[in-house]
């Protein structure tokens, strides 16, 4: 008992540090969380003001804020008796040998280790912070040259970061398309740290371009623009690239980057200057995706916000915290500010640049989406392909059939992910029962949503090699599909 009463004076202390850690971490969750909550709240106020909900609507919202109420309350309720069970375990180990003398940790040891977990947690935004002159693309460096522009875009060429390598003439060039609300920079994830999607094509010699959207607050053509834009613009640059290199280009889009660029080159004004696709978890069918085609169709005025030119766009910030409420037993403040402290733990106090880099991500790189687009890619949610594989939307007043891609001599090449709970793997596949194999190949990789962006060079499943599933069957990542293009 000696031994205990010499423990309790650091025990204390180090008690206050882990209680002030909790408290400033969770604050920071709940304030950012709430924030979202609360624009949101406005524009639905005014949304509802201007165009009130019917009663059949009220209820359907009603009864989704409920189950995602249980939903939020159960995961956390679940993640909170884990963690205790952990702690009480823990402590009572560190308590015998306290008392008793025994080998490892003593009470003060353990209250020591957890409340550096906790401090490092409540001050991860430092390393959030830090991590932005390593994330994403700088095209203001020597990495990256400006090559052409329209009113909506611009594109650079990706360089390689290997001193080894040059761009490779004779390759087939590529056209990266990222998302239009998770921006572009998700592309280039850590490109020093070798997890960058864009430079693992780059550092192959394969001539490497990206699309990037114009700032939609200050561009008023951004604001304005409509699938038809886009896809008269892309084309540009299509020509563009067509013109350089003398043959024709791969598209590759990722998530409702891949959506649009299947949509361009159904539409037929693509045929002489692209002839292969690659998609990256793109929701090729919304419908097959139950967490976001569960939501309550609205009127798209809830998600509106009108910006200083008088133009309306779909805000980003809502539609994260839509996306957010897809994983809300994984996203409520307790859950996150828990499961930081058991990645703190479990790396010793260094979860790397990697996690960093994905907060940042997350919490830092929403922009909001022209209306049109946004309208679009919620039609692909409410409404399912058709038995002919007509999509759901149009280009140009004019129907798209997936099966055209064969027509216009399309090679696609669709990658999915299976713990994908976003886009989940029937969503990402649903294009292929509409093409015969000579056509498609369908490839799955072992993770979640963003993982081929984030681990491009995964020892299972690298995008730059091939690699084989449980079954034995094999599979060649995006990369090898480009440099083996003809």
């Amino acid at each position: 008992m000696h031994s205990l009463a010499n423990e309790i004076p650091s025990f204390t202390a180090n008690w206050f540090r882990y209680c002030l850690g909790l408290f400033r971490a969770t604050n920071r969750e709940i304030a950012e969380f709430s924030d979202s909550c609360m624009i949101g709240g406005q524009i639905a106020a005014k949304a509802a003001r201007d165009n009130p909900l019917s009663i059949i609507e009220m209820l359907e919202v009603m009864q989704h804020y409920q189950s995602l109420m249980f939903k939020g309350t159960m995961g956390a309720s679940e993640k909170m008796i884990g963690y205790v069970s952990d702690q009480v375990q823990a402590a009572s180990s560190a308590y015998i040998n306290t008392v008793f003398g025994g080998k490892g940790e003593t009470l003060s040891e353990f209250m020591r280790r957890e409340a550096d977990v906790m401090e490092a947690v409540a001050n991860f935004n430092e390393q959030i912070e830090k991590i932005k002159d390593e994330f994403g693309f700088h095209f203001n460096t020597r990495g990256y040259e400006l090559v052409h522009e329209t009113d909506s875009f611009l594109m650079y060429q990706v360089l390689p970061t290997r001193d080894d390598v040059t761009v490779r003439d004779d390759l087939k060039p590529m056209l990266l398309v990222s998302p239009y609300m998770l921006g572009v920079h998700i592309l280039s994830f850590l490109p020093g740290e070798g997890k960058s999607y864009a430079h693992a094509f780059a550092n192959e010699g394969i001539p490497t371009y990206v699309r990037v959207v114009k700032d939609i607050m200050t561009n008023e053509v951004v604001q304005t623009m409509t699938p038809e834009d886009d896809c008269m613009q892309t084309l540009e640059l299509c020509t563009k690239l067509k013109e350089k290199h003398n043959r024709k280009i791969t598209l590759n889009g990722t998530c409702q980057g891949g959506y649009i660029c299947l949509m361009n080159l159904l539409s037929g004004k693509y045929k002489n200057v692209c002839d292969s696709l690659i998609t990256n978890v793109a929701p090729i069918d919304g419908t097959c995706s139950d967490a976001i085609s569960g939501m309550p169709n609205l009127h798209h005025d809830f998600v509106t916000t009108t910006l200083p030119s008088g133009n309306s766009v779909a805000n980003g910030y809502l539609l994260s915290l839509g996306m957010r409420f897809v994983a809300i037993d994984r996203e409520t403040p307790l859950v996150k500010v828990l499961d930081q402290a058991s990645l703190q733990r479990s790396t010793d106090l260094n979860p790397g640049k990697t996690v960093a880099a994905l907060f940042r991500w997350l919490l830092k790189e929403r922009v909001h989406l022209p209306l049109a687009i946004a309208n679009m890619s919620s039609l692909t949610f409410q409404e399912p392909i058709g038995e002919d594989g007509t999509l759901p939307v149009t280009l140009f007043d004019k129907p798209l059939k997936i099966g055209d891609l064969k027509k216009f001599g399309v090679h696609w090449h669709m990658n999915y992910a299976l713990r994908d709970d976003l886009v989940t793997p029937p969503s990402a596949m649903a294009g292929a029962r509409f093409l015969d194999e000579s056509t498609f190949e369908a490839v799955p990789y072992p993770a979640g949503h963003v993982a081929i962006l984030t681990s491009p060079y995964s020892k299972k499943s690298p995008i730059n090699g091939r690699f084989k599933d449980k079954e034995g069957k094999e599979y060649r990542g995006p990369v090898t599909y480009q440099l083996e293009a003809a």
